[in-house]
């Protein structure tokens, strides 16, 4: 029993006890010291020294109804871009006194899991949409909690967004490509078709070879998921039909690598008969041999810039909605040439 007692969280009961004074004392020496004697306050904290207390940021949010939490809803979890913006976005955070609460689930129990997530846990709430999902924004609406959304623009008061210039860098890569390779042999690998930057940026290189006199064929637009398995599929196809000279934009660093390794793999030369460019510019682009040329988008600031705007969404709840274009560049490297 001893030992179950030594195991367990010290409360702010032990710590009253310790100190002789009331829980409600303990509570006004560690949010409102100025209400209490210098005397009164030295002996409170000397206890929680002692005893190691560490604050309860729930219970605490009971008294000042802020958890300094924010959530983060993304709509997955694992890859490069993920992690960096969650890296972002946490560094964000604990500059400012706050934690994050992050999860995969806000599209769970038909879009309940939006809702579920900030019922009396963050203070506001950054949800990542990349496809069309009425649903999943009006439920993040009926929170009532501070909003931000990345990846696409709520046209709604009290929300703000944090978007993604898919034009700028897309229309780089796409004349970077077509520097060297015939535009009618230049092609866009994306993720899915409802994919809002995918879509994007699909139509950006559509734009490039239709103003460049080449309107886009069918053919040269695909579409599947972001893996490398999609990229090396859709490269071993192009080289069963015989292409063997072909510039490719994949609508991120993963399909980019799956069409590198493909192409290897069935012996063309990367980049004098395969010129790529992925999206993205994560860590990968770096890893790779030959390394790869990619669109860099800001991963990190975006975490960092959806932080920035729900804290300023927290205090200014009834400010005009803002929206955060990020911007996006091409780096290149020997993929490309």
């Amino acid at each position: 029993m001893a030992g179950a007692r030594r195991r367990s969280a010290v409360s702010i009961q032990d710590v009253a006890q310790a100190a002789e004074v009331s829980i409600a004392t303990v509570s006004r020496v560690l949010n409102t010291p100025s209400v209490v004697s210098s005397a009164t306050s030295r002996r409170v904290l000397e206890a929680v020294e002692r005893l190691g207390y560490v604050p309860n940021p729930f219970a605490k949010g009971l008294i000042t109804r802020s958890s300094r939490v924010l959530g983060l809803a993304l709509p997955d979890l694992h890859g490069e871009f993920y992690s960096g913006l969650l890296r972002g976005a946490d560094e964000a955070a604990r500059r400012e006194g706050y934690h994050l609460l992050v999860s995969s689930e806000a599209r769970a129990n038909g879009g309940r899991g939006a809702r579920e997530l900030g019922a009396g846990l963050v203070d506001g709430l950054a949800l990542m949409v990349t496809e069309p999902d009425q649903a999943l924004i009006k439920d993040a609406r009926q929170t009532r909690l501070p909003l931000v959304v990345l990846d696409t623009e709520v046209q709604a008061a009290g929300v703000d967004s944090i978007l993604v210039d898919n034009s700028v860098g897309t229309t780089e890569a796409t004349l970077h490509l077509i520097e060297r390779t015939p535009a009618d042999q230049v092609f866009f690998v994306g993720g899915a078709a409802s994919n809002f930057d995918t879509s994007r940026r699909a139509d950006a290189f559509a734009d490039v070879l239709a103003k460049a006199g080449f309107p886009a064929r069918e053919d040269q637009m695909a579409y599947g998921d972001y893996t490398p398995e999609w990229g090396a599929t859709w490269m071993r196809r192009m080289y069963a039909r015989g292409y063997t000279m072909l510039g490719v934009l994949a609508a991120n660093d993963e399909i980019a690598l799956g069409v590198l390794q493909a192409a290897l793999d069935v012996g063309l030369d990367v980049p004098g008969q395969v010129r790529v460019v992925g999206f993205d510019d994560t860590r990968l682009a770096g890893l790779v041999r030959p390394r790869l040329s990619s669109v860099r988008v800001p991963i990190q600031e975006i975490g960092a810039a959806a932080v920035a705007a729900l804290m300023a969404r927290i205090e200014e709840p009834d400010r005009p909605p803002t929206v955060t274009v990020m911007k996006t560049e091409l780096v290149v490297r020997e993929s490309s040439g």
